[in-house]
């Protein structure tokens, strides 16, 4: 069964071929993201060049221990997880943070500590259909 959800990324993600969790989020959520997983990627207005939109799909292509081998010097997250992109960010228009609300029906999405958010297919699908 394919696993779907909303993935928050710092300001400037760019298509890379890995996902960052913190710690503590990746203890939570590493047995619900197995290969196949499908994450939209929300990019945090954290910095000033922050959307604030969905922007791009990526699908889990490994685990957070493969994930190891794709760290950086000085890489900012604790744990990373691969992934494959599926729809680059430059591909379709973002999706912003008040539709994304709309579509999940949560006014107060995202939350402060809230890196990971499941999504049934219904609400996944209707992310995608927004991209059609």
């Amino acid at each position: 069964m394919t696993e779907y959800g909303i993935k928050l990324v710092s300001a400037g993600w760019n298509n890379e071929n890995f996902v960052g969790f913190s710690e503590r989020a990746a203890k939570r959520w590493q047995d619900k993201l197995p290969s196949g997983t499908r994450m939209l990627l929300y990019e945090t207005g954290a910095k000033a060049k922050g959307t604030k939109s969905i922007i791009a799909e990526v699908e889990v292509t490994g685990t957070f221990e493969e994930g190891e081998a794709l760290k950086q010097p000085g890489e900012e997250h604790d744990r990373l997880i691969p992934v494959k992109v599926i729809r680059r960010r430059e591909s379709q228009n973002p999706i912003p943070l008040e539709r994304a609300r709309a579509i999940i029906n949560d006014e107060n999405y995202p939350r402060m500590g809230e890196s990971w958010k499941p999504l049934s297919q219904a609400e996944y699908d209707a992310f995608i259909k927004e991209w059609a």
